[in-house]
């Protein structure tokens, strides 16, 4: 009986390995590592091209509010003496 229980628990033991070992993702090879690494950059290039895109937008937006608001600025006119007529007169 201890010999069948024996093999029962080896046989469990050796029928779990192969399930864990195909559970493991193979080594990646030196080529791969460097499409990632590379495909990895070309990411964080695109993120700060991206980045750099707003930036200019928004600066150009607030170049163009200043402008307009340069344009259509109330200016001060000083203001027309007239001529002949003081203070308190109707003329």
């Amino acid at each position: 009986m201890r010999i069948v229980v024996a093999l029962a628990i080896v046989s469990s033991l050796v029928m779990a390995v192969p399930a864990e070992a195909q559970t493991r993702l193979p080594r990646t090879s030196p080529a791969e590592r460097n499409t990632d690494a590379i495909n990895r950059r070309i990411q964080q290039d695109q993120q700060i091209l991206g980045v750099e895109q707003d930036i200019q937008s928004k600066s150009n937006q607030i170049r163009q509010n200043v402008d307009r608001d340069r344009l259509f600025a109330p200016r001060y006119l000083p203001p027309v003496p007239r001529a002949g007529c003081g203070r308190g007169r109707i003329c």
